[in-house]
């Protein structure tokens, strides 16, 4: 049994959302990834 990754319909974010999500990086002690997860962000979509 193989499993098909199903594929999420892109997102837009807000310039507020944004900014939120990289400050909470800076200044929250956490790491990038653990900060995606808590957003249900990908790591790679934080990054950039």
């Amino acid at each position: 049994m193989s499993k098909i990754k199903t594929s999420r319909a892109r997102r837009s974010f807000t310039p507020e959302f944004k900014a939120h999500a990289v400050e909470l990086v800076r200044s929250s002690g956490k790491t990038v990834g653990q900060v995606a997860k808590d957003l249900d962000l990908t790591e790679t979509a934080l990054r950039e």
